[in-house]
């Protein structure tokens, strides 16, 4: 009997049998044993099923992947366990249907020539079994696969002696992955463009995939070439994510614009899924260069200067410095090259001054995404520029205000800084261009008051001229006259005080000490009878003149920290006379009546000038013609008297002003009226008057002038038309002339007896000589007899005294003889004890008010 195990397989066989009848459509060759058999198999039920695939479990499988839509081969040896066996019959099973799918029947003996024999179904009609050279080599195809397809196959191959062998292939289908996701190290997906990473700095990214069967492979590729990563897999809820992390320390240009892929490989019957991304990296700058030649620029001129960089991502930045500042409100024109994105230039507008000559100038070029990665270029700029020019002391003295004494020296230096040097020098002072200067050094040798002024110097070079800022030059000097006032004459009144004024010029002002000497004495010797007031750059002295005749000149010296005065100020003192006639006197009528005179001499004191209105209907006339006018009101002074002192009646007005100058607004219209004007000293009025005749104001045209007699500063005489007779007018201008003609002579015999009197003035000579001083420290009022010339030897002196009218003065001023020595002088010791002015108790008086009406 046979056992289980025998039973069981004696029932496949037969199942298999009757399977393979069923296949080939050979039904008419089962035996009605074999297909009883079959049908009580088929009613066996689950456990004869169960029995089945227990079997085929213990039977090792080999996995086969295929792919949808391709071609699977799937192996079965057909390789007989020894040489003289062959193949007798070839089944492939699916799964655990037990009806074969693909047979071959070669129980002819010839396995290449055994008929093949599909199921039919789609399935059946893609399956074609191949022999291959070698029996080991035998595949059965699969075409076109169908995700239906896959499953476990069986391949059974029987041989004629051998026992039957049996293959277990398992068609595994590929199932492609997800499309990758990459990933940046934020955890931020990236979708086309990865960045921006910084040069030199690390890169990292993530790809991850999920699904796929056969488990997929994960790797990183840049342009073609693998880059290795690091993967990992794991798996949440039966499905299974795999990462390849890619990390790369340094970031290279190369990165620059490249692509990388994350490639997702499960099987290669299918193509990789592949995501693709763009490396965006940020570029140091490679290089900067300023292309501009380094020429000569020229100061105040705008001069552009071009500067490159490249190699940079994102574009580079640029930035201008001038001796390491940054150039400010610069005019920069930056742009990028179209076609070289990593190139950038800059276009500086610079107009430099002569401060700028041989400074550094940097062109910068930098990333902002780098921090200490600028590179620069750097150059050294020549600047042309007209001179930089300054004056100052040879010495270096930086002051702007230079002071110095009479007679000493001073060097001025021009000191010029310019590009191309220097050609030429010029001076100026005060403005005005100095001739003959022209060298770098100003040599100002005994300087003198005039010296004084403000310098500056100028320098030319190709690029221009330019003059320099003043530096002031101031000189001190010694006390000496105030122009205008080095000779002057003052009228003299006996025993009157009289103030006689010394200015000076010195410099400095503050320290002048002033002294008086008489310049007609022996000895230097104080002025007596004077008292002396010194008020900074002017001494007046309160001088009291002791006779009416006295000719004195006073001599005023000063003194301050520079040295005395070389040549004193002259006061002459000279007898006071009343003042002339005033001259050219007219009436105008403008816009008011007045009349307007020249003022003649005023004698030596101070005048006035008074106009009296006088009513020609009033006026009475002699028997000469001579016009009486009444007497004027007893409170007025005797020396201020009409033309007549036998006058009746007196002037309606007087108008008294400092100035030649009457203003007349109360003058009656209808009524004629006659002006007289006379000058007014302390010595009396000027005789004869200024007379202006029949003046009338119109009661409707206004004033009007009818008559002016005698405009000339000499007598004025008055006529009446229709009046007076011609016999009249010739009878009194021969009594005025007989008058004079006497008053004349006896002045000049009484000039002629004082003159008799007074001692013949001696020899100049002598004179010097016998009033040399005996005292050694004090200098002599005359100079030296080898100094003098002998054409100049004693004559008139020439004193300047305001001329007096009437005979008795100039008689006395044409026969008083005055020596040379009365205007000879000499410098007094200011330390002389004998300067020192007395300030007894004298009594003085003054002129204010002597004279006035």
């Amino acid at each position: 009997m046979l056992g289980r195990e025998g039973r069981n397989t004696h029932r496949k066989i037969i199942m298999e049998r009757i399977q393979h009848i069923i296949l080939t459509k050979r039904l008419w060759r089962i035996s009605p044993y074999q297909l009883i058999l079959f049908l009580l198999l088929l009613m066996m039920g689950k456990s004869q099923q169960e029995d089945l695939q227990d079997f085929q479990k213990n039977i090792p499988a080999r996995t086969v992947w295929g792919a949808v839509g391709k071609l699977a081969e799937l192996p079965c040896d057909l390789t007989p366990p020894n040489v003289q066996d062959s193949v007798k019959l070839l089944l492939w099973f699916k799964d655990t249907t037990g009806i074969p799918l693909y047979t071959l029947d070669s129980r002819k003996g010839n396995v290449n020539a055994a008929p093949h024999s599909a199921i039919a179904s789609d399935l059946g009609q893609r399956l074609f079994f191949s022999i291959g050279e070698t029996p080991k080599d035998s595949k059965l195809q699969i075409k076109d696969i169908k995700t239906a397809d896959g499953g476990v196959y069986r391949c059974r191959v029987d041989f004629f002696n051998s026992p039957t062998r049996n293959y277990r292939i398992n068609l595994t289908l590929v199932v492609p992955p997800e499309e990758p996701r990459i990933f940046d190290a934020q955890g931020k997906e990236i979708s086309q463009v990865a960045g921006p990473f910084r040069e030199g700095y690390e890169l990292f990214l993530s790809c991850q995939v999920m699904g796929g069967r056969p488990q997929p492979k994960i790797l990183w590729y840049r342009d073609g070439v693998e880059i290795a990563g690091v993967s990992h897999s794991s798996t949440e809820n039966g499905i299974t994510t795999v990462v390849n992390q890619l990390l790369l320390g340094t970031v290279s240009r190369e990165l620059y614009g490249s692509k990388l892929q994350c490639r997702a490989q499960g099987s290669k019957l299918i193509p990789s899924v592949v995501k693709e991304v763009v490396i965006q990296v940020h570029l140091k700058p490679l290089g900067v260069k300023i292309v501009t030649p380094n020429d000569l620029l020229t100061a105040g001129h705008p001069v552009p200067l071009r500067c490159d960089s490249w190699g940079s991502y994102p574009t580079a930045k640029i930035t201008w410095l001038l001796d390491g500042e940054p150039i400010r409100n610069a005019d920069v024109t930056t742009h990028s090259d179209r076609d070289d994105l990593n190139k950038t230039t800059s276009i500086l507008t610079l107009k430099v001054t002569s401060e700028n000559d041989n400074s550094e100038l940097t062109c910068r070029s930098s990333n902002p995404w780098f921090s200490g990665g600028a590179i620069e270029d750097k150059r050294i700029i020549r600047v042309a520029y007209p001179p930089t020019v300054s004056v100052h002391l040879a010495n270096e003295d930086p002051s702007r205000v230079v002071t110095r004494s009479e007679g000493q020296n001073v060097t001025l230096k021009c000191r010029a800084d310019a590009r191309p040097p220097v050609t030429s020098y010029a001076w100026f002072k005060n403005g005005m261009r100095m001739s003959g200067e022209n060298l770098e050094i100003l040599y100002l040798l005994n300087l003198e008051r005039e010296s004084a002024g403000s310098y500056a110097c100028g320098a030319t070079n190709t690029e221009g001229e330019t003059r320099s800022s003043s530096l002031t030059l101031k000189v001190q000097y010694s006390p000496r006259c105030k122009p205008g006032t080095e000779q002057t004459s003052v009228g003299a009144v006996n025993m009157l005080s009289m103030s006689v004024k010394c200015e000076v010029d010195a410099d400095p002002p503050e320290s002048v000490k002033f002294s008086w000497t008489y310049n007609n004495t022996r000895n230097v010797s104080p002025v007596l009878n004077s008292r002396v007031q010194n008020h900074g750059l002017v001494s007046t002295m309160e001088y009291l003149p002791q006779s009416d005749t006295e000719l004195v000149t006073l001599a005023c010296w000063a003194s301050n920290s520079v040295g005395r005065q070389q040549t004193p100020c002259l006061v002459h003192i000279l007898p006071a006379n009343p003042p002339e006639s005033p001259r050219g006197c007219e009436l105008r009528n403008d816009t008011v009546l007045e009349v307007v005179c020249v003022a003649g001499s005023d004698g030596g004191l101070s005048q006035r000038f008074l106009l009296e209105v006088i009513s020609t209907n009033s006026l009475n006339f002699n028997n000469d013609g001579k016009a009486i006018i009444s007497s004027i009101d007893n409170d007025v002074d005797n020396e201020i008297s009409t033309m007549n002192d036998q006058a009746t009646s007196s002037p309606l007005f007087r108008i008294e002003e400092v100035r030649p100058q009457f203003r007349l607004d109360s003058l009656e219209p209808g009524r004629e009226y006659q002006l007289q004007i006379y000058g007014v000293n302390a010595k009396g009025r000027s005789n004869p008057p200024v007379i202006i005749d029949k003046v009338r104001v119109s009661p409707q045209l206004g004033p009007y002038e009818e008559t002016i007699l005698s405009e000339d500063p000499t007598p004025a005489e008055t006529t009446h038309q229709g009046n007076e007779k011609p016999s009249t007018v010739v009878i009194l201008a021969g009594v005025i002339a007989v008058a004079a003609v006497i008053v004349t002579s006896i002045i000049v015999a009484g000039i002629i007896v004082v003159c008799k009197h007074r001692p013949k003035p001696p020899d100049p000579q002598e004179v010097r000589k016998r009033m040399r001083p005996e005292r050694t420290d004090v200098p002599s009022m005359y100079i030296e007899e080898d100094e003098l010339n002998e054409e100049n030897m004693p004559r008139p002196a020439e004193i300047r005294h305001s001329r007096a009218a009437g005979p008795r003065s100039s008689s006395t001023s044409s026969h008083c003889y005055v020596s040379e020595g009365f205007v000879q002088y000499s410098q007094p010791s200011l330390n002389d004890p004998d300067l020192i002015l007395p300030r007894g108790e004298l009594e003085f008086t003054t002129l204010s008010n002597i004279g006035r009406p």
